[in-house]
Order: C-alpha cells, then structure tokens, then sequence
C-alpha cells in the first residue's frame, strides 16, 4: 500500500475540515494584523469573499505526472469536495494502468477503494484535510475560524518571488497542535497564493506526520473565483508529482449519495 498512500496523500491531503467550527473553549488566538490584511488581499484576489463565499461544491478534473524517481504512476483524477458551514465532504477518484482507487468521507466514517479492495479510514483522514486544489476555500475557513492563530507576517522570496510568509496553527486539542500546522507564501505583487506547507498524518496515528508542500501556478477564474490549474506536490522536500487541472467546475449538482464510504463491486 505504499504507492497507494503517496497517491491518496496528493490528491487527498490531510489538515483541518473547511467549514468546521470548534465549540472548545480555549484561550484567545493570537492574529497579526499585517498578516490578516495580507490574507484579505489574498482573496481579493482570488475573487474576493463575497464570491468565495456563494461556492458550494466543486468538481476538479485533471491528470497527475510524477516527477522523475516518484512511484508515483501516471493517472486521471476527479475530484468531488461539498462545502457546508458545518462540514467539508470529499470524493476523489484515481485511475492510473495498474491502479484505481477511490476515497471519500463517508460522511464522518470514511473509506478507500484500492483495485477491488476496500478499507475503513480513521476520521481524521477526512477530517484533518488541507484540499490544496482550493487555495481560496481554505484561507476563507481559517480566517473565519475562531480558534485559529495566525502569525506575523514575513518578508522573504520564493521560487525567484518576493513573498509574503504567514503561518497558521490552531490549539484546541493535540491533534489540532499537530495537524493544523500551515505556512502560506503569498506573492508580494499579486498577492496570490504561492505555496503552502502542510502536514500529512500516519493513518495510524495523527500526531505522527511528514512534511509537504504544494506550490499553486497558472490561477484561471471560474464563475469569478480563482482556482490554479497547475499544482506541484512535494514530500520532505522531494519533488512528487504535478496535478494539471482539465477541468474545474463549482455549484453543480451533486448528491449525498456521492460521499458515502466505497464498497466492493461483486466479481
């Protein structure tokens, strides 16, 4: 299941639910005003909140190529994410010549679908989620989320950029501590999202984890919200694959059927 998990870690990244608003009382984040402001730029212009706000699904189409020594295989993916103020579900399928899987959140219990056979997930693999196909989404959730901690901003330079460096965290349980750790790089010029760096848990055990990364390219409007069309996925700091977006599409019909845990197809 090796190669099984580096494809689910990039098309299924694990950090906090979207939407999920957390009734533990704990004491108040701390929130850098310059690095706030920065954030509210970034949506801008990405569309700006009003419009962020109105998504309520999306479906994204595309292929992912590994980068030279990934096991990662090459393949088509679809991925399916339903947006609520009170949960985030997804979907995601892979196809590649020799692998097909399925995952989805099973509403709160869910599952993957590997070549025929299929597993039950820990709920934190849906739950503790970063969807890094919708940088606007997830900086919209944390800005919103009380409990979350937003750091000083930092002047520094990315990929030949001059960036703006913001790191998040949320503290209300030890999971959260481990998990929800986040640094966004967000171009000092456009004020787009450049990358983030993330934390992928252990299906086993969430505060176990290794560090990832996903830097956002060639940024296309959909019924006027931004959405990259070109991601590339690190692990340890290891090149892993690129996602090329074909299609993206928001607030199109999709049932609840969709989400729920996949099942064996009888032979």
């Amino acid at each position: 299941m090796r190669v099984a998990r580096l494809v689910l870690s990039f098309v299924l990244i694990l950090s906090s639910s979207l939407r999920l608003n957390s009734q533990q009382a704990i004491p108040a984040p701390q929130r850098d005003p310059q690095a706030v402001a920065a954030i509210q730029n970034a949506l801008a212009a990405m569309g700006g909140a009003s419009a962020i706000a109105q998504v309520q699904n999306v479906i994204a189409q595309g292929s992912m190529l590994p980068a030279q020594g990934s096991p990662i295989p090459v393949g088509n993916f679809t991925m399916q994410d339903q947006l609520t103020a009170q949960s985030h579900d997804l979907k995601t399928a892979f196809q590649s010549a020799a692998l097909t899987q399925t995952i989805a959140s099973g509403h709160g219990n869910p599952g993957l679908l590997s070549n025929g056979h299929t597993k039950n997930l820990n709920a934190w693999s849906a739950n503790a989620r970063v969807p890094v196909h919708l940088p606007a989404m997830i900086l919209s959730a944390l800005l919103a989320n009380a409990n979350c901690n937003i750091a000083s901003a930092e002047q520094t330079t990315l990929n030949g950029h001059a960036a703006i460096q913001i790191h998040f965290h949320i503290d209300t349980d030890i999971v959260q501590q481990t998990l929800s750790v986040q640094d966004w790089y967000f171009d000092s010029s456009t004020g787009l999202p450049l990358r983030v760096e993330y934390r992928i848990p252990d299906t086993a055990n969430p505060t176990m984890f290794i560090g990832a990364a996903a830097d956002f390219s060639d940024f296309r409007p959909v019924q006027g919200v931004l959405f990259p069309f070109r991601i590339q996925a690190y692990q340890d700091g290891k090149p892993q694959a690129v996602l090329t977006m074909t299609s993206v599409a928001i607030n199109q019909p999709i049932s609840s059927s969709d989400f729920d845990a996949p099942t064996a197809v009888a032979q």
